[in-house]
């Protein structure tokens, strides 16, 4: 703590310093930023947002989850969600050669027929 105390009485000594050191044109810039801004007055802070509206978008977003996994659900064949769509995500996330996707509908008769082998 004292290390950060004395870094802090080095920096004003050293900002107080190069304040000292200013030519008179920096000097004039200053003085006219600084009379700027206190003519134009304080502005006023930002709008809050209600209080309301966090509670109202969080369950906004739950709704539209619940309604998009209700939709997957219904949508699923037989009712079996965690296997609706797993077929697409095999074939999109293959490292197969794509040539192979071109005879999968053979595969997948060949896995369904025993008697085929």
């Amino acid at each position: 703590m004292k290390t950060e105390d004395k870094f802090l009485q080095d920096a004003r000594r050293a900002l107080d310093a190069a304040e000292q050191n200013l030519d008179a044109g920096t000097v004039a810039r200053l003085r006219a930023a600084r009379r700027q801004a206190i003519e134009q007055g304080p502005h006023k802070p930002a709008r809050a947002r209600p209080g309301w509206l966090l509670p109202v978008g969080g369950f906004a977003t739950a709704g539209i989850a619940l309604a998009v996994a209700a939709v997957l659900w219904f949508s699923a064949p037989n009712g079996n969600f965690m296997q609706a769509g797993v077929g697409d995500i095999e074939l999109l996330t293959a490292q197969e050669n794509p040539d192979f996707f071109t005879e999968l509908e053979f595969y997948e008769w060949l896995e369904g027929n025993e008697n085929a082998v």
